[in-house]
């Protein structure tokens, strides 16, 4: 059995296409566990309308106080996951009909190699399509120039696992129900990518699993990460707001070790968190000197520049 994890806020524009792709899956032995957040539109509305239609298939929940956040929302819908495997699903979005069966094979595939009582994780690539649903890019991996390593020092600065893509096996849930303080964390799915790099595996299938819908309202949003516009736009940005998102990584390491001080955790990956999460206290030589030394680099030429320059 397999808990689909889906926040909800003021969705209703998309969110039937999307329970509509959900439960046309090839597979279907799964539960939709949904989190509204407050919405003042009819999301609601259409939430317990398939609740009745689709009676223990479908099951919806309200916050009592809203959490203010996607990240926030899916903290608190992990505390409600109890099956082996649970995937992460946002509300204007449309699934594969097949995205859940090939994601669930390469976590099995990933469970004999590794073995369940590990953290384990698969995220694939997405399709970014329009408002309408018709697909603008293939690969949102290209489309954002991110790597797809599963490695330590790559994770730890960028992230490049897309939670809406994600499923991961319950013991990567329990760690995941440790956290106390979302403050800390950049993204769930961030921390999800931490958790399985450092203390267990990582799976990614390099095919799109969903078509990722971009509108004005998106809680993050693709963007061309090679066009002159966004290039411009991080620019403009400037130092202040790159050095910003630095030190924010540095802290979430920061929290992630106090979070998992009891874990066992390899003498090298520990030694290059401390090092990160106490970089922000440094020098600039210093900061440069562990950034190239450690390969702790942000993927793409430009990104690597706007960090040794302003990092």
């Amino acid at each position: 059995m397999i808990d689909i994890l889906l926040a909800t806020y003021n969705g209703e524009n998309y969110i039937a296409q999307q329970l509509d792709s959900i439960l046309n899956q090839t597979v279907t032995d799964f539960q939709i566990l949904v989190r509204d957040d407050g919405s003042q539109d009819h999301t609601v509305s259409i939430l317990k309308e398939y609740e009745r239609r689709y009676p223990g298939k479908v099951n919806v929940y309200e916050n009592e106080s809203p959490t203010g956040s996607a990240k926030k929302n899916f903290f608190r819908l992990m505390k409600d996951s109890t099956q082996p495997y649970a995937m992460f699903c946002d509300q204007d979005d449309i699934w594969n009909p097949d995205k859940i069966e090939v994601t669930l094979k390469e976590m099995q595939k990933l469970e004999q190699e590794a073995g369940a009582e590990l953290p384990l994780l698969v995220h694939t690539d997405l399709a970014v399509a329009d408002t309408e649903g018709k697909i603008i890019a293939e690969s949102f991996r290209r489309f954002m120039n991110l790597s797809s390593e599963a490695k330590v020092n790559r994770l730890m600065i960028q992230n490049h696992i897309t939670g809406c893509t994600m499923m991961v096996n319950h013991t990567l849930i329990q760690m995941m129900q440790q956290v106390a303080d979302t403050d800390s964390v950049l993204m769930h799915d961030h921390w999800a990518g931490l958790i399985a790099v450092i203390f267990g595996k990582i799976g990614y299938l390099d095919c799109a699993t969903m078509r990722y819908r971009q509108h004005g309202n998106n809680s993050v949003g693709a963007k061309n990460a090679k066009s002159l516009g966004y290039l411009a736009e991080r620019w403009r940005r400037g130092k202040k707001s790159f050095r910003k998102d630095l030190s924010d990584s540095m802290r979430q390491i920061k929290y992630f070790l106090n979070v998992y001080s009891s874990v066992d955790m390899k003498e090298e990956f520990y030694q290059l968190l401390t090092a990160y999460a106490g970089l922000e206290a440094k020098g600039k030589l210093q900061r440069i000197r562990y950034y190239i030394g450690k390969r702790v680099l942000k993927h793409g030429v430009i990104r690597c520049m706007m960090q040794l320059i302003w990092g």
